[in-house]
């Protein structure tokens, strides 16, 4: 006969242990992480200023990723990295003097997008990536002919992360369009702040010329013509009562033009405007520049009855005074070099070397890569700017600073710098045939984008009361 035995209830001990054990983990984890990040933070802080502010942009950047979020912050980090972009001798930390601030901001904020775009897949942009791609195997094959491989694969490198990774990472996240306003709106203001430490921290540096944290005055002109390009793209997207602060922007990057001195820019800047009016097509902008010019064309007669031609200014050495015959004189002797190494080696150039430093970014890459990378490289900027102009109105206006690097490309040096490509790169953050908010398109005539006011959704909308045009189907 079986005996039944008594099975008294027990504790439900795993049940009772598991919510304690949560409790405690959830109070543990955050005083360890706290605790770890201010044994790394405080001995960094007592390290001087440059310590403390970095250990308060390490604070700050925590905080935000546990207030807004892993986009935003992101979106932050790349803004304040685009708007210290112009002042790319800014770099306070010693002990990595080799790149500038804005490199290491922009670095972090790319970092932090990946973890946003690990998932996606990459778009349709062929045309860009395969000329990009096609540009990578070329410079790899005249690097491995070149007398010094190891100097031309590390420009190669400089091109793939200074060109080419900005336009990748943005293609691939296309964010809201707010963003791109607040892009390009950082860049413009980054200039500004250059043109104060130019009169400021900066000085005057070669010969006159106003430098402020650029490593070349004619970088300064560069960066500042690229800021002018971009305004008339701002003053089509944002409200009209801000149309005021924009133009005043216009002038004080039109001023950092003039006081860096830099021909090339000032020429540039000039075909950019006219480039404005051709695209829009409207007597109305071409009237509002006649008439921005006039206080211009002011500074130039009284430049020219002062003697401007002895003037380190623009309008001085683009008389020939000043150190314009010296530059010139470099300039021809870098052609000749690169052009030397072209004719040497015409098929895949001599590497990505000395031949850079010609004062011509179409020879450099003649010289570099031979006439197979240069027809690559001529894809590569034509993309950029087909891609641009092919986006709806306004945003088609964002070409204008890729047509004024190509024309100023022939007087330059500069062909990878992130403050190039941080500006080239924003036609990649839309998407061709967006639509606004309400689902009309904004390639309408007429049409005109502004950042809505108030709360709700981050894309532009176009205004409802001056459409003419039924949606695109």
């Amino acid at each position: 006969m079986a005996v039944s035995r008594l099975v008294l209830p027990t504790p439900d001990t795993d049940r009772v242990s598991t919510p304690r054990r949560r409790a405690v983990a959830a109070w543990l984890l955050p005083v360890g992480a706290v605790g770890a990040l201010l044994a790394v933070l405080i001995p960094i802080s007592v390290n001087g200023a440059v310590g403390a502010g970095l250990a308060l942009a390490v604070a700050g950047t925590l905080l935000m990723l546990a207030v807004v979020g892993l986009e935003c912050t992101a979106i932050v980090v790349l803004a304040v990295g685009i708007a210290l972009s112009p002042l790319d001798n800014f770099r306070p930390v010693g002990a990595i003097a080799f790149a500038a601030l804005s490199d290491l901001v922009l670095l972090a904020g790319l970092l932090l997008l990946v973890l946003v775009l690990l998932g996606r897949r990459l778009p349709g942009e062929w045309l860009f990536l395969g000329a990009a791609a096609a540009l990578v195997v070329v410079g790899l094959v005249s690097s491995a002919g070149a007398e010094d491989p190891g100097a031309s694969l590390n420009s190669l490198l400089r091109l793939v992360v200074g060109a080419l990774l900005l336009p990748l990472a943005f293609m691939v996240w296309r964010p809201s369009r707010r963003v791109v306003v607040g892009f390009a709106l950082a860049y413009v203001l980054g200039n500004i702040g250059n043109l104060v430490a130019a009169y400021t921290v900066g000085g005057a540096s070669w010969d006159g010329r106003r430098i402020g944290y650029s490593t070349h005055p004619n970088i300064m002109g560069l960066c500042a013509m690229l800021a002018l390009a971009l305004l008339p793209f701002l003053l089509r997207v944002l409200p009209r009562r801000w149309s005021w602060a924009v133009v005043l922007m216009g002038g004080a990057c039109a001023w950092g033009v003039w006081i860096s001195g830099s021909r090339a820019a000032l020429m540039a800047a000039v075909a950019v405007a006219v480039l404005f009016v051709v695209i829009e097509r409207r007597v109305e902008i071409a009237l509002v520049l006649f008439g921005l010019a006039i206080p211009a064309i002011y500074v130039v007669g009284q430049a020219v009855t002062g003697n401007g031609a002895s003037q380190n200014n623009v309008l001085g050495r683009l008389l020939g005074g000043g150190t314009a015959a010296g530059s010139d004189l470099d300039r021809e002797n870098l052609a000749r070099i690169a052009l030397d190494a072209f004719t040497s080696h015409p098929l895949l150039g001599v590497g990505l070397g000395d031949v850079m430093a010609a004062h011509n970014i179409y020879l450099q890459v003649a010289a570099a890569v031979g006439i197979i990378g240069l027809a690559v490289y001529l894809v590569l900027l034509g993309s950029v700017a087909l891609r641009a102009i092919s986006l709806p109105r306004p945003w088609n206006l964002l070409v204008l600073p890729v047509l004024g690097y190509a024309l100023i490309g022939s007087l330059t040096t500069i062909l990878w710098d992130r403050y190039v490509w941080a500006v080239l790169a924003l036609p990649f953050l839309l998407c061709l045939g967006d639509r606004d908010e309400d689902g009309e398109s904004s390639d309408e005539p007429g049409s005109e984008s502004t950042v809505p006011d108030g709360t709700g959704p981050a894309a532009l909308v176009a205004d409802p009361r001056r459409r003419t045009a039924p949606p695109l189907g």
